[in-house]
């Protein structure tokens, strides 16, 4: 078995940072190395972390006393790394048995310089293929200005990814890569100046380094967003996701790769920074509706299991037993299966975001149907509520 360095770098947040780590011993059936990046991390958290870390000859903590973005922190760990391959995840991933034993399967019998795995976005057992739609294939394209290169989108279906063969792809995120050092090597650092759109600059760097990058999906990892922050990671959660620095890191990259586009908008950094006022949405609904009261929740099940719901009697939308049904088909669809929960008699429906804006725009009919006959009672960029009993 080739020697390995696992290099495990904060990305937003902290509170995962320990069962990420457990199960990395738990579940990882080969030796390993273990170097982890601790940043500032907040006492409480890096206690937990100790806790799994302390007696453990393999492992090494880098300590700083401020925060950093992950491509500092990952340029660190290859630093001081020695194996042969370096296998960079971050603290809010959750492996599953087997993982890495499978990444350097596919890195060795592909052959390839670097190898990813299908990523889940949920907790283990759950969730739903987490990949980034526009992230497809690099072309060549000629343009006024000259040629340049253009990143395409997807052009199957994520989902479809799931229990696929191993294939070829040139572009990728981030949360979980296998490296061979030599691929490091031929790459040079990762751009410390990027707070967003990193797994872009990444994807070019290998491809125009001429290295070959292999899918695994059978490796599945699962990543989990923060829902919400805890109220001692929100420093470091606003840096990462500070919205100047993400539209300096967006032109940063478009002219450093001499790109047409780089791919996205601010859509994303914007709901991100969203998700550090979850804590405030919490209390705005609870200020609405009282732990006695059942209402209807429009969130696609975004919200369950968080503190913004914890001890609320939410009724998912669309329902069947009690659970999330999926998106209703249509305006009509959407308005049937109102009605038919009103029955239940909640005292409100509460959109809450992001979904908020996808659905005013995907069921314009349903909305309309509610501003006819409800009075709404809080409209802001995080809820929106009207009450059914009036």
């Amino acid at each position: 078995m080739k020697s390995v360095t696992i290099g495990v770098v904060p990305r937003e947040r902290f509170s995962l940072a320990a069962e990420s780590l457990q199960r990395i011993f738990d579940c990882t059936d080969v030796p390993f190395n273990l170097i982890v990046v601790d940043c500032n991390i907040p006492a409480r958290y890096r206690q937990q972390m100790d806790e799994v870390l302390n007696g453990r000859s393999n492992v090494k903590v880098i300590r700083t006393d401020e925060y950093m973005l992950p491509n500092r922190s990952r340029n660190l760990v290859i630093k001081e790394a020695r194996d042969e391959y370096v296998l960079l995840t971050e603290n809010d991933v959750l492996v599953k048995e087997g993982w890495l034993t499978q990444l350097v399967a596919a890195i060795d019998e592909h052959p390839a310089d670097v190898a990813v795995p299908l990523i889940i976005e949920g907790k283990i057992g759950k969730g739903h293929v987490h990949f980034d739609d526009l992230l497809g294939t690099v072309q060549r394209v000629d343009t006024p200005e000259g040629p340049k290169w253009a990143i395409r989108g997807r052009s199957t279906a994520k989902e479809k990814d799931r229990g696929g063969e191993r294939r070829t792809i040139e572009m990728m995120e981030q949360h979980c890569i296998l490296f061979r050092r030599s691929a490091l090597e031929r790459m040079g650092p990762y751009d410390e100046e990027l707070n967003t759109r990193d797994e872009i600059d990444l994807s070019l760097a290998l491809f125009h380094a001429g290295q070959k990058v292999v899918f695994e999906p059978k490796c599945e990892v699962h990543y989990l967003p923060p829902y919400p922050p805890e109220d001692d990671e929100l420093d470091f959660f606003y840096m990462k996701w500070n919205q100047e620095r993400a539209l300096k890191s967006r032109e940063r990259i478009r002219e450093k790769w001499n790109l047409v586009q780089c791919p996205g908008d601010m859509s994303f950094v914007k709901a991100r920074n969203l998700f550090g006022q979850m804590s405030r949405t919490g209390s705005e609904l609870k200020s609405v509706v009282s732990p006695g009261e059942r209402f209807i929740l429009v969130d696609a099940d975004w919200w369950r299991g968080t503190k913004i719901v914890d001890g609320l009697q939410a009724i998912p939308f669309t329902e069947h037993d009690g659970k999330f049904w999926g998106l209703p088909a249509d305006d009509a669809s959407a308005i049937t299966e109102l009605e038919r929960l009103r029955a239940k008699d909640p005292r409100f429906i509460v959109f809450g975001w992001p979904e908020y804006f996808d659905w005013t725009s995907q069921f314009p009919g349903l909305h309309g149907h509610l501003n006819a006959s409800f009075p709404c009672v809080l409209n802001n960029e995080r809820l929106l509520v009207y009450e059914l009993r009036s």
